[in-house]
């Protein structure tokens, strides 16, 4: 009686793992692996480009900044020649805090650009 019971189990095991071999084909699943990984690449890309348009903003935002504390500079010095200096000081003040969005500005910027080397 254990020796029947024992082939039956034998048996059954043997037809489970047939019926699992022929449900795991393995092109299906190599195919799905690939369309995973085509999933993944398609993600990195699109984080790769946000991180890079980041980089470009920044740079733009910082160049601008520069941009207007020069102005600001030259107006201040273009008053001085025609004796304003209350706007002189305007200028000046403006050019003050331009000057610390700077500093902002360029840690951002830093920031972005190793983020856009490190991807």
């Amino acid at each position: 009686m254990a020796g029947i019971l024992s082939r039956f189990k034998d048996i059954m095991s043997s037809n489970i793992n047939a019926l699992l071999d022929k449900v795991e084909d393995p092109m299906k699943m190599i195919d799905q692996y690939l369309r995973n990984l085509e999933s993944d690449l398609g993600k990195v890309k699109a984080e790769t480009a946000a991180v890079m348009a980041e980089e470009t903003k920044s740079k733009r935002e910082l160049d601008e900044c520069i941009d207007s504390i020069n102005k600001m500079q030259t107006y201040a010095e273009k008053a001085l020649l025609s004796g304003n200096e209350a706007d002189a000081r305007t200028f000046l003040s403006k050019k003050g805090e331009l000057n610390n969005k700077l500093i902002s500005l360029q840690q951002t910027y830093d920031m972005a650009k190793e983020n856009s080397t490190k991807m």
